[in-house]
């Protein structure tokens, strides 16, 4: 394995932290446009959605950035690909209930701060290491 990614322990964050990316993503993209239109269509959460979305775009950067310094060009590329191809079915998997509404999108925004959590946790490792 180490002549495909020598730093294994970054490849799994990277991977736990593009998963979220992409699964947030995909309730996202299912909550634009904010206002829908026609009768019977229930009002969506608009403040929940456009801070998950900041959530998102913070979280997004950050894997991306800590992606870049810590591995690969290749791998980043391969294990992003395979990822986003496969997530999809991951996300159909998920209840109808938590993939809109306030609950989910609640949810969705816990587990985004949670992930950058994680990140600032391992964008810190290095700095704290040195103290």
């Amino acid at each position: 394995m180490s002549h495909i990614e020598p730093n294994v322990s970054a490849l799994s964050w990277f991977t736990l932290l593009w998963s979220v990316c992409c699964l947030a993503f995909l309730q996202l993209a299912g909550m634009y446009p904010l206002h829908a239109a026609g009768e019977g269509v229930t009002r969506k959460p608009v403040l929940l959605v456009l801070g998950n979305t900041v959530l998102w775009l913070a979280l997004l950067t950050g894997t991306l950035v800590f992606a870049w310094t810590e591995l690969r060009w290749t791998t980043i590329v391969v294990v992003a690909g395979i990822l986003l191809l496969f997530i999809p079915a991951l996300f159909q998997v998920i209840p109808l209930r938590f993939r809109g509404g306030r609950a989910g999108m609640a949810l969705a925004g816990a587990i985004l701060i949670a992930a950058l959590g994680v990140l600032g946790y391992l964008a810190a490792g290095p700095i704290g290491a040195h103290a």
